[in-house]
C-alpha cells in the first residue's frame, strides 16, 4: 500500500518515466519495464496526471492482471493525484471482471445455467461477440472513454487477448492508450505450476505488432528504483541478461540458478521442509515471501509448518476467495432490505458484544464507507442490503471485501506464479538443485526451458532488500484429472490435497438445526489456525463432516461439526481410492486427520440456493463458512464384509 507521502516523491521520477507519465492524453504507448523499474508506480502516476489534466476519472479505465493489484492501485492513484479522493472513481478492474461488467450491462441473453457461474471463458466469448456485432450501447460506452491502461500485457493470452484487441478497436480517435509489459516475466504459459502441458497461445504483447489498430510509441524503463542494495541490483541485471540473450537452451536453467545464487550471496544450500519450518519459526518478519516452483512444494512446506505450530499464510492458485468474516457475522442474521448508518452502528456493537473476533483489525466507520460505496441505498446514508447480498454472492466478490492471502498472519508461502506482481523486503526462493533442461524433465523443449528460466527470474526479483536461496529436491507427486495433488506413500496409504476452491460445501452447515451455534463457533475461531479432522457419518450417506474440538465454559472439551466436505472432493477421494485399490479389497478409513481451519469466510447465497438453508440465512443470504487446508495421509483399510461402494 502506498502512503500519501508518495506524492512528495514525484520529483524523483527519472527522464524515461516522465516521458511515459507526461505523454499527451490521446497518445498510444507501449512501455517495456523490468522488475523494480517502477512500472506500476508509473501507471498510477500516469492516471493521476490525466485526472489532474481534467480527464474525468470515470472515463479512465485501468485493466490489471490480478485482483490483488486492483485494490492497491486505486489507493496509490488517489495518493498521487492533486485531485485527491476525486481520483477514486477511476475504473479499475481485472480483465475477467471488466468482461463480466460489459456482458451484464449490454447483453440481455443469459449464459446457459448448466455451465454455472464460473464459466469465465464463455462470458468473455459472449463479450467479444458483443464487440464484433457492434452492439450500439456497448459502442457508445467505449466511445466515451478517454484513456485505457493495460498492465502485464505479456500475461494476457487467448480469449482475453482477443477481448483487449476488440476493446482497442472500438475506442474513439481521441482516446489514448498506455500498455505496460515485460517479456522477461512471461510465465503464464504452458509450464504454469508444473501441471499444464498445453502449448501457450500468443500473448497480447506478441500480437500487438500485427493486430494493434494504431501505431504505438515504444518506451522503455531501464533504471531499477525498487532496490538500493548493489548485490540485488547486480542480480536483477545479470539474471535478466541470461533471460534476454540466451540462445542455447542446454544448461540455461543451471546458468539462471547459478546467477541467482551467486549474486544474492545468501544461499543456505540444500534444505528440507522441516528445516524451512524451523527457519520460519524463528523469523519475526510477517511479510516475508517464501516462494516455491510448484504448488506441491507449498503444500509440503505448509504441512510441516502447521504441525510445528508456525503461523503462516498461503498464496497460490485454486484456493478459495476469502471474503472478510466481519461481513457475514454482522449481517448473517439481518433480514431487512435497507439499513441506515445508525442501525449499522447499533448492529455492529450488538454483534461485537456476542463475539468480537471477526471485527479485530476493522474500523466500523471505514467498513460503513466501503459498503456504502458498493451498495448505497436510494435514501441518503442507507445501504441497499438486497444489492449487497447479490454482490457478495458473486463468484468473484469485490477485492476490497477480500483477503489477499489465505490465513491471517505470518510469512507468506506461495508459488512463484501466484506472487507475480507482488514484492517483499525479504524473499526466500526455494529452487531444485542445479539442473539442465534434460534433468528438469523438459526433454529438450526449448520454449519450455526458456520459460522455466523466466519463472526463477520472476521469483528472484520479488525481493526489495534481501534474497535468500535454498535448494530442495523435487518430491514426486501425481495429479488427478481435477489437478488435485496426491502422493502415494505405500501400498495402502496416500496423501491428498485438501482445501481447493469448492472443497467445503458452503451450504451444508446452514441447513443444520444448530446452524446458529456453528456460526458462533466459527466467529470465535476467526483469525486462528485450528486443527480439524473429517469424519464419515454413516447416517448421512458417509458425508465427511468437519470436526472441531473446543473447550467450553464448563471446562469440558467437546467436538462440534462446523462444516462438510463437498461432493466434488469426495469424488476425487474415490478416484484416488481407485488408484490405490485396483482389486476392490480396501476402503478409506472413517477419519481424515491433520486438517486445519485456516480462515473463516463470509459466503453469499444466490437466489436459487436459499431454499436449501434454514432461516435466518435463507433471508439474509450471508453467513460464515470454514476455510480449510491440509495434505493429510489417508489410510485405506481391508474391508471385513460386503463391497464398499466406490
Amino acid at each position: 500500500m502506498t502512503s500519501p507521502n508518495d506524492q512528495a516523491r514525484a520529483p524523483d521520477w527519472d527522464f524515461e518515466q516522465l516521458k511515459v507519465i507526461l505523454e499527451a492524453p490521446a497518445s498510444w504507448q507501449l512501455v517495456i519495464a523490468g522488475p523494480g523499474a517502477g512500472k506500476s508506480a508509473v501507471a498510477c502516476q500516469r492516471v493521476a496526471y490525466l485526472v489532474d489534466e481534467a480527464v474525468p476519472p470515470s472515463r479512465i479505465l485501468l485493466v490489471s492482471f490480478t485482483r490483488t493489484a486492483v485494490a492497491e492501485l486505486r489507493d496509490r492513484i488517489v495518493s498521487y493525484a492533486v485531485a485527491g479522493d476525486r481520483a477514486r472513481s477511476v475504473r479499475i478492474s481485472t480483465i475477467d471482471s471488466h468482461a463480466w461488467s460489459l456482458r451484464t450491462g449490454f447483453d440481455d441473453g443469459p449464459l446457459p445455467k448448466s455451465l454455472g457461474d464460473g464459466s469465465y471463458d464463455l462470458g468473455i466469448q459472449r463479450t467479444i461477440e458483443l464487440f464484433r456485432n457492434k452492439n450500439p450501447d456497448l459502442m457508445d460506452f467505449m466511445a466515451r472513454l478517454e484513456h485505457i491502461i493495460i498492465d502485464e500485457a505479456q500475461d494476457v493470452m487467448g480469449l482475453r487477448a482477443d477481448l483487449v484487441l476488440e476493446m482497442l478497436k472500438s475506442l474513439a480517435p481521441t482516446c489514448g492508450v498506455t500498455i505496460l509489459a515485460d517479456p522477461a516475466q512471461a510465465i503464464y504459459g504452458f509450464t504454469t505450476d508444473g501441471t499444464d502441458d498445453n502449448k501457450p497461445e500468443p500473448s497480447l504483447l506478441e500480437r500487438l505488432p500485427m493486430e494493434c489498430p494504431r501505431p504505438l510509441l515504444d518506451r522503455a524503463l531501464k533504471n531499477i528504483h525498487r532496490v538500493k542494495d548493489n548485490a540485488l541490483i547486480d542480480l536483477f541485471l545479470r539474471t535478466r541478461k541470461e533471460i534476454e540473450f540466451a540462445e542455447n537452451a542446454h544448461g540455461h536453467l543451471a546458468r539462471v540458478q547459478e546467477a541467482i545464487r551467486e549474486t544474492c550471496g545468501n544461499d543456505v544450500g540444500v534444505t528440507s521442509y522441516e528445516n524451512i519450518a524451523d527457519f520460519l519459526a524463528k523469523t519475526t518478519d510477517g511479510s516475508m515471501l517464501v516462494l516455491f516452483r510448484r504448488r506441491a512444494d507449498v503444500l509440503f512446506a505448509s504441512s510441516y509448518c502447521s504441525q510445528a505450530g508456525v503461523e503462516h499464510r498461503l498464496r497460490m492458485s485454486d484456493v478459495p476467495i476469502v471474503v472478510r468474516p466481519w461481513l457475514g457475522w454482522l449481517l448473517g442474521e439481518t433480514v431487512q432490505a435497507i439499513l441506515n448508518q445508525e442501525e449499522f452502528d447499533k448492529l455492529w456493537e450488538s454483534r461485537a458484544s456476542l463475539c468480537s473476533a471477526p471485527f479485530l483489525g476493522e474500523e466500523r466507520d471505514t467498513c460503513w464507507t466501503l459498503l456504502h460505496r458498493l451498495a448505497a441505498g436510494s435514501r441518503p446514508k442507507t445501504l441497499d442490503l438486497v444489492h449487497l447480498r447479490n454482490i457478495v454472492a458473486r463468484s468473484r466478490p469485490p477485492i476490497e471485501l477480500c483477503y489477499s492471502e489465505l490465513g491471517s498472519r505470518g510469512p507468506i508461502l506461495g508459488t512463484i506464479h501466484a506472487s507475480k506482481g507482488r514484492e517483499a523486503d525479504t524473499v526466500v526462493l526455494v529452487m531444485p538443485p542445479h539442473q539442465d533442461h534434460a534433468e528438469g524433465g523438459l526433454d529438450g523443449d526449448n520454449a519450455a526451458v526458456f520459460e522455466e528460466g523466466r519463472v526463477y527470474y520472476v521469483g528472484a526479483t520479488r525481493a526489495r532488500k534481501m534474497l535468500t536461496t535454498a535448494g530442495k529436491s523435487v518430491a514426486r507427486v501425481g495429479y488427478l484429472d481435477s489437478k488435485r495433488i496426491y502422493r502415494i506413500c505405500g501400498e495402502r496409504k496416500a496423501q491428498l490435497e485438501v482445501g481447493r476452491d469448492g472443497d467445503v460445501d458452503k451450504l451444508a452447515h446452514l441447513a443444520w438445526s444448530n446452524a446458529s451455534r456453528v456460526q458462533r463457533t466459527l466467529a470465535i475461531h476467526t483469525g486462528r489456525t485450528v486443527p480439524l479432522r473429517a469424519w464419515a457419518v454413516a447416517e448421512e450417506d458417509y458425508a465427511l463432516r468437519l470436526i472441531l474440538e473446543q473447550k467450553e465454559a464448563d471446562g469440558v472439551t467437546r467436538a462440534i461439526e462446523v462444516g462438510q466436505l463437498s461432493r466434488s472432493f469426495q469424488s476425487d477421494l474415490k478416484r484416488l481410492w481407485g488408484r490405490i485399490d485396483s482389486e476392490g479389497n480396501l476402503k478409506p478409513g472413517e477419519s481424515i486427520p491433520h486438517l486445519y481451519l485456516v480462515a473463516v469466510a463470509t459466503v453469499g447465497l444466490a437466489e436459487n440456493e436459499r431454499s436449501a438453508v434454514k432461516a435466518p440465512f435463507s433471508q439474509s443470504a450471508m453467513a460464515l463458512a470454514p476455510v480449510i487446508k491440509g495434505f493429510p495421509m489417508i489410510h485405506f483399510l481391508f474391508r471385513k464384509t460386503g463391497r464398499f461402494s466406490r
